[in-house]
């Protein structure tokens, strides 16, 4: 097995920003097919036990529900930026109602959320008190759906597949992940090409066969395996023998404060957990699904994948209750800035964001430039104080690695980002740098929407990537002369040559 890796790193952060730039690029389409609930919450405090039985009594002060089970996946899927839809059962009761109208507040198509005329939307009712849960009541109806009902889950698939990047499947043991519905829902999905990831339940998974990947935690593997799995190589063990028996491409085993075991073709390899205070496990597995579908969904590897939802998971358990992960959160707590030591300068696109705001709102003049300053000259100086005079506030897009190697080929960058990013942030005409993975910055300048985007003379009869956008809002676009005999590429060569 490969040595576990930390998902604090460098490498983790280049995958949440490459993530969420596709994100920004193109919204990704994800169909969730499982079992929905309302979660409901009523919090209060604990003063006395009660004089009828050795219990606590919680004197309730507020009230709050909130989409659970696979309508919570849909809800993470929306918040972390995609193109969420639902395919479920519910009832046709105020649960329901609840249920629809939370999840259109958040922007999840529930079209094929279906009616059960006599069955009630499952519930889970927890009491809690000083952030811990007392007691849970579930208010559900498990029995198997009658035929004509699994002949309308079949329709909705078919209908959702049409249109979606991606299927989940999140299988809560309530009923619409009926075997003959998954049987149907995974050789439809093969058959447009598109994977299917399933969150699994129970102890025969023989209903998940042909999907692209499962996901169980450490118990559900060893229960669907009949294996005590007390050690990374029993779990590495169950993962492949779980792939190989159901034609997987991978099997991800998520093992709570233990991090993550990804079993793939090319070997296994094993993600640490964050090291951070944990406030509450609900829910944790919908947002590390939803993450991982979304990381697919944007062409990552099932690696790169796994590092994502291990941070989208890391937020999760962060916080009380069954919450769906914002991506800016995400971003900021875990993206490619996040790593870099600065003075402060150095910001993720939504810190970024929040501070142009925050500054345009006080009457300030943002100004916007961006390179790869790969190796940085006296001609950069000169430029960047340049455009430093056209507002009172300069922020600069760097290009990461991967997108200075697609613009200058094999060999570039000389300098890492981390290293590119300090030295411009320790310039004085710089108040901001943000790493940004795209090809060009046009969905930067969107976030920031600088009142001026400053580019280098050589632009002039160029297209200057944003002038439409930033012109759209009164903004104009400043070109800045060059100064003569200054080139990182000349540079860069003429010191190949010296040592050659």
């Amino acid at each position: 097995m490969q040595a576990g890796q930390r998902t604090s790193g460098r490498e983790v952060g280049t995958v949440v920003s490459h993530v969420a730039a596709a994100i920004s690029h193109r919204r990704p389409r994800v169909a969730v097919l499982g079992d929905v609930m309302l979660d409901e919450y009523l919090s209060g405090s604990v003063d006395r036990i009660s004089p009828e039985a050795p219990i606590p009594v919680v004197a309730c002060t507020s009230r709050k529900t909130s989409p659970g089970g696979a309508a919570n996946v849909a809800a993470n899927l929306a918040k972390l930026g995609a193109a969420a839809s639902i395919i479920a059962i519910a009832g046709e009761d105020e649960a329901a109602a609840q249920l629809r109208g939370a999840l259109a507040d958040m922007g999840v198509d529930a079209a094929h959320l279906l009616a059960i005329a006599g069955r009630p939307t499952t519930r889970k009712l927890r009491v809690v008190s000083a952030g811990q849960q007392i007691v849970r009541v579930d208010f559900e109806e498990t029995g198997a759906l009658a035929a004509a009902d699994i002949a309308r889950i079949g329709r909705a698939v078919d209908s959702a597949l049409s249109t979606c990047d991606v299927l989940v499947v999140s299988d809560y043991n309530k009923g619409a992940c009926h075997p003959e519905v998954l049987r149907h829902a995974i050789n439809a999905a093969r058959h447009h090409g598109i994977p299917v990831l399933c969150d699994p339940k129970g102890r025969d998974y023989a209903k998940y066969a042909g999907a692209s990947i499962i996901t169980p935690n450490r118990r559900e593997a060893a229960e669907a395996t009949g294996q005590e799995l007390a050690s990374d190589r029993a779990v590495e063990a169950a993962a492949y023998a779980l792939r190989e028996k159901l034609g997987l491409e991978a099997c991800l085993v998520t093992l709570g404060p233990d991090g993550m075991l990804l079993a793939e073709e090319e070997g296994p390899r094993k993600a640490e957990a964050f090291t951070q205070a944990v406030a509450d496990v609900t829910g944790a597995g919908d947002s590390m699904i939803a993450a991982l579908a979304l990381a697919r969904a944007c062409g990552r590897s099932y690696w790169e994948a796994a590092l994502f939802a291990n941070a989208v998971a890391a937020v999760a358990v962060s916080r009380h209750g069954s919450v769906a992960v914002e991506l800016d959160e995400v971003v900021s707590r875990y993206g490619i800035a996040a790593d870099v030591p600065s003075s402060g300068k150095i910001m993720t696109r939504a810190q970024a964001a929040a501070r142009a705001a925050e500054l345009r709102r006080e009457g300030r003049r943002i100004t916007f430039t961006n390179g790869c300053f790969d190796v940085l000259h006296a001609g950069h100086v000169d430029n960047l104080e340049a455009c430093a005079g056209f507002g009172s506030y300069l922020v600069v897009g760097l290009n990461d690695d991967d997108s200075v190697r697609r613009l200058k080929g094999p060999g570039r960058p000389v300098n890492a980002v981390e290293a590119r990013a300090r030295v411009l942030a320790a310039m004085s005409a710089v108040d901001c740098v943000v790493v940004f993975a795209e090809d060009t910055p046009e969905q930067l300048i969107r976030d920031i929407r600088p009142d001026v985007l400053a580019k280098g003379a050589d632009y002039q009869s160029k297209l200057v990537v944003g002038r439409d956008i930033v012109e759209s809002y009164g903004g104009r676009v400043e070109l800045v002369g060059l100064a003569p005999g200054y080139s990182s590429t000349d540079l860069i060569n003429k010191l190949k040559r010296s040592t050659s």
